[in-house]
């Protein structure tokens, strides 16, 4: 009787693939005899359940390092349910599986001793190598502050983490830590001057050194098990290769994520894939082992080929921008642009000019170390030309997203997605986009800013502070009036001189005393920055009007960059997983319609799925795109332009160009125009010029351009704007002059 009352019980619970191993033992094999062959019972049951492809080659060669089977959850989140892992000595295995699956949480529960069965650092050392390095509060200064080991020099955080935080048997010295580090390429004093010095602080080093340093630790450790999370994300062509030889040499076993094709096929000898919150391995051969892994499962084809069938990205139009009729218009411009870091001899960047439109579809490529995320701080603000000068459409709105994405969100890690851009973008302006502006005042600006400046009495406008070597009592009237700026208040359009003026509250004097200053005056008075900030603040409330600040609004955003709602309103950020963190990063950057995006390693931790919706969005897109990427398929998917950078200098290969039929229709006279607030105002279409007018216009072009020459009149934009109106109307009679 009772055998036949295990029998049912052990059918129902198969049929129902339920395989929990303590619940046969408590509920069905609990009583003698049966206690004692359950186990071995629900074994062969679950095998013989599983259709014939999922039951897994078994790797019997080699030593092994861990077998077994666990659960691994995050807070509520359960990712690996009752699931098997085999680990032998000398393999490469693959670690796959879309975003949020649990591969990070994985590898970190392994090294954090966390990991239910496996073996402990004193059995088995397993080290982490991650982008991300973890602060750890190593002393105290003088003050009270904490001192953070990543704010220790490069060598000095090898040797503490061998040390102290591995405890290694032999321990490292710092003079053997120096020679390893030297060895891989980085720079010391009196040696050679490179990206990555060792003597400097970690949190100087970008992605591709820290993750050298870091392996550096792992050979001095004699590591059994190397684990290493996206290690080709910030890697050009030459350090891959110097990777995979490194890695080819490494003893142990090697773990590895990464979204990069080429590198998995050639180095794994094991796939893991997270398959419905199991692990299935597959053994195919080194060289070739992604791409049997495919060929096995065809629904992974999307490691070929880059696709938006399983994600979809959706980007919102630019919206209009004053004085732009074309998408095929500059509206940014670098001009002879050269800039050289505090602590470097050497210029980074040289010499560099380029101009971005609304159809630049520009890949910004080069080896490590060549100027390309320094071109592009420049270029959107975050670091001052030493050199050359800037200049930006006034109602332009730009979108960056830098390459180390998550410290747009480091200060939010306990908000969900939705409160970060509600904060972010509340009172219809980006905080973000003046906490990571350069403040510093150029040479000129502090020169400007130097000479006195009045509100005359007579006309109310301001003026220079007349000299007393001019005119002694004049000189007292003014200085008893002199105002220095504090805060643009709000832009109003001179159309007629076709400029802005800007109202101005002046330091110690109330909100009733402000006044309206002409744009070329406040530059004169050094106040260029100010003047700006007024523009990119109107130029945000335009991309802001069309869109409600509420948590319904935000999470349908959040939606179109593939963040479901659950994820967007009630999970705090730093629960998410890497992939999760550069979606809302890029979701957050979209929020105020951008008309150029910019986006420094965006591949770095997006699965296949989402870099074939970023890739597919891209392409549909309205405004400019600017990558900086070692990614060649992701870069050949998206850019027809290229900006290769060398030792700092800028070449630029191939073009960005519109759909000849759009632009047609865009160049076309319209009745209806929009101001940089979006609202639409009434214009006469454009008359067509006979040559004679031509000729006339290019006179009185040409004759403004070279009176500004003496008297500096004019701004740099409205030379930028008559230069490119004279090359229009020469084109125009050129086309039309008899062949």
């Amino acid at each position: 009787m009772q055998a036949s009352h295990v029998a049912a019980m052990a059918s129902t619970a198969t049929n129902m693939r339920s395989f929990d191993a303590a619940d046969w033992k408590t509920y069905i094999g609990a009583l003698e005899p049966f206690s004692g062959v359950i186990e071995e019972l629900r074994a062969k049951l679950e095998v013989a359940s599983k259709p014939k492809e999922e039951i897994e080659e078994e790797d019997t060669d080699g030593v092994d390092l861990y077998k077994g089977s666990f659960s691994l959850a995050y807070g509520t989140l359960t990712l690996l349910r009752d699931t098997k892992m085999h680990l032998k000595r000398n393999r490469f295995y693959g670690l796959l599986g879309p975003n949020q699956c649990g591969k990070t949480t994985l590898m970190r529960a392994i090294v954090n001793e966390q990991l239910e069965g496996f073996p402990k650092r004193d059995e088995l050392k397993s080290v982490f190598v991650e982008h991300e390095i973890e602060d750890v509060e190593v002393g105290v200064q003088d003050d009270g502050f904490p001192i953070f080991s990543v704010d220790k020099p490069g060598w000095w955080w090898v040797v503490y983490t061998c040390n102290e935080v591995y405890k290694i048997e032999k321990t490292a010295t710092e003079e053997q830590v120096k020679e390893l580090m030297k060895s891989v390429g980085f720079g010391y004093p009196g040696g050679p001057d490179r990206a990555a010095n060792l003597e400097l602080p970690v949190t100087s080093y970008s992605g591709g050194w820290k993750m050298k340093m870091q392996l550096c630790a792992a050979q001095l450790m004699n590591a059994d098990v190397l684990m290493l999370d996206e290690p080709t994300g910030h890697l050009d062509v030459d350090n891959v290769l110097w990777l995979e030889d490194w890695l080819e040499s490494f003893p142990g076993s090697i773990i590895c994520t990464s979204h990069f094709t080429p590198f998995l096929d050639k180095m794994c000898t094991h796939i893991i894939d997270f398959q419905d919150r199991r692990l299935k391995t597959f053994k195919g051969d080194k060289g070739k082992c992604l791409t049997q892994f495919v060929e096995k499962y065809p629904e992974k084809k999307s490691y070929f080929e880059l696709s938006n069938e399983i994600m979809k990205f959706t980007f919102p139009e630019p919206g209009a921008m004053e004085g732009v009729k074309s998408r095929s218009k500059v509206i940014l411009r670098m001009s002879a642009v050269s800039f050289t870091y505090p602590t470097k001899d050497k210029p980074t960047i040289v010499d560099v000019s380029l101009t971005v439109s609304q159809v630049s579809r520009v890949a910004v490529i080069g080896a490590n170390g060549a100027g390309k995320s320094t071109a592009i701080k420049v270029l959107v603000g975050e670091q001052k030309p030493t050199q050359g000068s800037i200049w930006k459409a006034s109602g332009l709105r730009m979108a960056y997203v830098a390459q180390h994405a998550f410290h747009h969100l480091e200060k939010h890690m306990k908000e969900t997605p939705t409160a970060y851009i509600m904060w972010r973008f509340a009172g219809n302006d980006d905080k973000e986009s003046l906490e990571f502006k350069s403040k510093e005042l150029s040479v000129d600006e502090a020169t400007a800013r130097a000479m006195k400046w009045c509100i005359d009495t007579v006309t109310g406008s301001v003026r220079r502070v007349t000299s007393a070597a001019e005119d002694a009592k004049r000189n007292r009237q003014d200085e008893a009036g002199v105002v220095v700026p504090d805060a643009a208040v709000n832009r109003r359009q001179k159309k007629k001189e076709k400029t802005y003026e800007y109202e101005i509250k002046w330091v110690l004097k109330s909100m009733d005393q402000n006044s309206w200053v002409e744009k070329e005056i406040l530059i004169k008075m050094g106040y260029l920055k100010l003047v700006q900030r007024e523009d990119e603040r109107q130029a945000a409330m335009a991309g802001l009007m069309t869109k409600q600040l509420t948590q319904p609004s935000v999470e349908k955003h959040l939606t179109d960059f593939g963040i479901d709602p659950e994820s967007a309103s009630h999970t705090q950020i730093n629960q998410l997983s890497g992939g999760m963190k550069v979606k809302v990063v890029l979701a957050a950057a979209m929020w105020q319609n951008p008309h150029v995006l910019i986006l420094d390693e965006p591949t770095n931790y997006l699965d296949r799925e989402g870099l074939g919706a970023l890739v597919l969005a891209l392409k549909d897109y309205k405004g400019g795109v600017l990558i900086i990427s070692h990614n060649k398929e992701f870069c050949d998917g998206v850019a027809t332009e290229k900006w290769i950078m060398v030792g700092g200098f800028l070449r630029i290969e191939g073009e960005s160009v519109s759909d000849e039929k759009e632009e047609k229709g865009n160049n076309q006279a319209a009745d209806d125009v929009y101001d940089g607030a979006g609202n639409k105002i009434v214009v006469n279409k454009v008359v067509t010029l006979s040559d004679k007018d031509k000729k006339k216009a290019i006179k009185d072009i040409e004759k403004r351009i070279k009176e500004n020459k003496k008297k500096k009149v004019l701004t740099d934009e409205e030379v930028w704007e008559l230069e490119d109106k004279l090359n229009e109307l020469k084109e125009g009679l050129k086309a039309e002059a008899p062949a």
